[in-house]
């Protein structure tokens, strides 16, 4: 009854929708204005005020350099564009019924100095805040009462970034729970991968190289309103926004060369095919080679992104690209030390953390390709269409090894995979930018199918050998994939085949109750099945369930100073599914989905013409209906557990002077469990650090002399992070730290040239599976511009 009530509900939606798209069409003719904005040297700019001085209308250059202002009537009209340090540019332009008008922009800096070298526009970049992903909508960060943040390529080219997890460490109240390049990061008490690029899945299990990103987009807070629970974390999730192409020709080559063996090359390319057509290609190519800080451990990366646009006319594009991997390296390496409570902290432990546990020869093959595809189409002035589809297939073959420290010793545990995995998600989207009794709405409304398959193929070793912790043991060396092939001889293999599936359809609608005063209303229904587990060798499946959730979500935002000082609140909602349980008794139980609900309150600020950002925001984030086991009965479980999350970020980007830019951010969560187990229930668990702060400080010289010469400093601190808190066994954490980073560059038009130094003061710390992190190392980067 529920399920066709919520079908009925959804069917008068489209069917009001659908009828409001008649509506629009029948509107009086309008014409619009659109075109491409670039610097004096040719980049494209985003993020540049594009405004009507008629009407007040403003948009914001996309990060392809373009802008389309619609909806004007028939007139002539005069169109700015403003971006911060450049000088503005005034056009007159003559606007007809049905028709798009040109106005193309070249914009060069106050100084005039159009001959001479360039760079800070690109460090201004650094408060870039704009995103249509973000909300699915076309929304300045003043109007969205959600906290995200941006970090845009210019960051990971200014601080010599090879590595994912370092691109996050320019994010406020991130901290990474993997090291060496993973995808494993901790958000407001929770854990989040990052599953996402260009808005839709890319679930993958291999290192994500950074060589085709454009920016990354980091939104807080439980989000499965807009993007699913499949695809994101009660905490929040991860967007990578990839490269795209545009109708000049360009490239860059760069080799990165550092300690530890460091060798990386890369190449972004982009080549008009036929401008005049509108066919345009861009490809990235990175190989990636490093060795280990440790006395063993390597990783080799090869990765091809082609990108391909096709501008069919002035209403349709289609876009088509790739990002193909090969990758073969050793697996990160883990130590568990949660059974060993005789010591409570890393350096207690006294052990030779240069250690690597796993050998040189165990090592896994993680091919993957991933396939995306997006056609735009512009309905009418105000409503356009996306449709995308993302495909994603990626294999596991070799081995993992994760360690346990049993009192004195390490229990030593191998996993065999021979496995493959598929995902599909496909996207439809129509956004619309109207008005209703002079209110305006931006409202985007899609259906949304997303499906897994995995074949698993697995072998345990659990425990494979054991030796001890400190001291010469001989047994230490012992591991290879020799010996290990030799154990699996004996081990019958586990097979399985599991699928899932996910039917949803959502809407979102931001509504000007005034022109400063918006309120923001989404929804969204999903229909969870699970195909269950198909065990091959019993020839048997289980855990085939189906399941129906609503998850809304509402804000506020005022702009107290308009486009300067907005206030906003909101509340989100996220999911977990929970499979049924088969309790001891034989009863079968079936199990509501868990929620996560947020509260949120704050401000942001954008001064001084874009010259000063920042966010600041409270949050309460309570996770209900989590399944647990019945304290009552032994072996039942129950659905009555829960964790809470509070805490407050506050993040600052700042161009205080020419050249002179700061980001930082500092958070504080405070996160735990409750009524799950009273031996734990209150205390942290390994949720993160509960005080996490990021700085980075740059200086791009602007004396004649120096010109293009820069200088930058920063890094990170995270208090002590609990691995494991338990009132009968005690404690377990990783110390709290300090690191630094510094960068030296000289760019020019024609070459760049960096020096950096990670771990300035070759502090001593540890990451969360309880690993030495790593040593100070050197590095220099070179690139030719093309």
């Amino acid at each position: 009854m529920l399920k066709l009530l919520l079908c009925l509900k959804t069917f008068r939606l489209y069917i009001f929708l659908f009828a409001f798209f008649g509506f629009q069409a029948v509107m009086a003719q309008t014409g619009s204005i659109k075109g491409k904005i670039r610097s004096n040297d040719g980049s494209l700019l985003s993020s540049v005020t594009v405004s009507l001085v008629e009407s007040g209308s403003k948009v914001l250059s996309t990060a392809q350099g373009t802008y389309e202002i619609t909806g004007i009537k028939s007139g002539t009209y005069k169109v700015t564009a403003k971006f911060v340090g450049m000088n503005v540019q005034t056009q007159t332009v003559k606007v007809r019924e049905g028709e798009a008008s040109i106005a193309d922009f070249i914009l060069t800096d106050l100084d005039n100095m159009l001959d001479g070298v360039e760079i800070s526009s690109s460090y201004r970049r650094f408060g870039k805040k704009e995103s249509d992903q973000v909300a699915k909508l076309p929304l300045k960060n003043l109007e969205n009462p959600q906290v995200y943040h941006i970090v845009p390529k210019e960051i990971l080219q200014e601080q010599v970034i090879v590595t994912y997890n370092d691109v996050l460490k320019n994010v406020t109240g991130v901290s990474q729970g993997l090291v060496n390049g993973s995808n494993s990061f901790y958000m407001r008490g929770f854990e989040n991968r990052s599953l996402l690029r260009n808005g839709i899945q890319d679930n993958k299990d291999n290192s994500i190289e950074v060589a085709n990103i454009e920016s990354i987009e980091v939104l807080k807070g439980p989000s499965a309103t807009l993007f699913g629970n499949s695809l994101t974390s009660f905490g929040g999730l991860i967007n990578r926004v990839t490269k795209k192409p545009f109708d000049l020709f360009k490239g860059e080559i760069s080799y990165t060369i550092g300690g530890y063996d460091l060798n990386r090359i890369t190449a972004d390319v982009n080549t008009p095919l036929n401008k005049e057509k509108g066919l345009l290609l861009r490809t990235n190519v990175a190989y990636y080679d490093e060795g280990s800080y440790m006395d063993a451990g390597f990783t080799k990366r090869l990765f091809i992104a082609p990108s391909l646009l096709y501008q069919v006319n002035d209403r349709l594009s289609i876009s088509f690209d790739a990002e193909i991997y090969q990758q073969r390296a050793n697996d990160f390496h883990r130590l568990f030390p949660e059974n060993s409570f005789t010591k409570t902290n890393t350096e207690s432990l006294d052990l030779n953390w240069r250690r690597y546990y796993h050998g040189d020869d165990l090592t896994e093959s993680k091919p993957s390709v991933s396939l995306f595809t997006e056609l735009n189409y512009k309905i009418s002035d105000f409503w356009k269409s996306q449709t995308v589809l993302s495909q994603t297939k990626y294999s596991n073959t070799g081995y993992r090894v994760w360690n346990m420290i049993n009192k004195d010793s390490v229990n030593r545990s191998v996993r065999y995979s021979n496995s493959n995995y598929n995902t599909i998600e496909v996207q439809q989207n129509f956004t619309g930018d109207f008005k209703i009794a002079g209110h305006r709405n931006r409202l985007v409304i899609g259906l949304d199918y997303y499906t897994s398959r995995s074949n698993e193929n697995l072998m345990f070793a659990t425990p494979f050998d054991q030796f001890k912790l400190r001291g010469n043991d001989p047994k230490y060396v012992m591991i290879s994939k020799q010996a290990v092939d030799a154990f699996f001889a004996t081990v019958s293999p586990v097979r399985n085949i599991a699928s899932q599936s996910t039917y949803s359809a959502y809407f979102s609608d931001v509504f000007n109750i005034t022109p400063d005063f918006m309120a923001m209303a989404s929804l969204r229904v999903d229909h969870f099945r699970s195909g269950g587990s198909y065990d091959v060798a019993a020839d048997t499946t289980t855990g085939k369930y189906d399941q129906t959730k609503l998850s809304p979500k509402l804000g506020l935002v005022y702009q107290l100073i308009p486009e300067k000082v907005s206030l906003f609140g909101n509340y989100m909602n996220g999911f977990a599914n929970n499979a049924p349980v088969i309790q001891p008794d034989g009863v079968r139980n079936a199990f509501k989905p868990s929620n996560a609900n947020q509260w949120e309150l704050g401000f942001k600020i954008n001064l001084l013409e874009g010259k000063l950002n920042s966010t600041f925001s409270y949050y309460d984030i309570k996770v209900n209906d989590m399944v647990r086991l019945d304290p009552m009965r032994a072996g039942f479980s129950i659905q009555d557990g829960g964790q809470m999350s509070r805490g407050f970020e506050s993040e600052l980007i700042a161009n205080f002077a020419k050249g002179f830019n700061v980001i930082a951010g500092y958070a504080h969560n405070n996160a735990y469990t409750i009524n799950t187990d009273a031996d734990i229930d209150g205390l942290r668990q390994w949720t993160g650090p509960a005080d996490i702060a990021n700085l980075w400080v740059n200086y791009a010289f602007q004396d004649k002399l120096l010109k293009g010469v820069s200088l930058g400093i920063g890094g990170n601190y995270n208090s002590k992070n609990y691995i494991s808190q338990s009132r009968k066994n005690g404690e377990f954490y990783i110390p709290a730290y300090t690191v630094l980073n510094a960068v030296a560059g000289y760019d020019s038009k024609t070459f760049r040239l960096s020096f950096k130094l990670d771990n300035l003061m070759n502090k001593v710390y540890w990451g969360s599976y309880v690993n030495q992190m790593m040593p100070r190392r050197f590095s220099v980067n070179v690139a030719v511009k093309i």
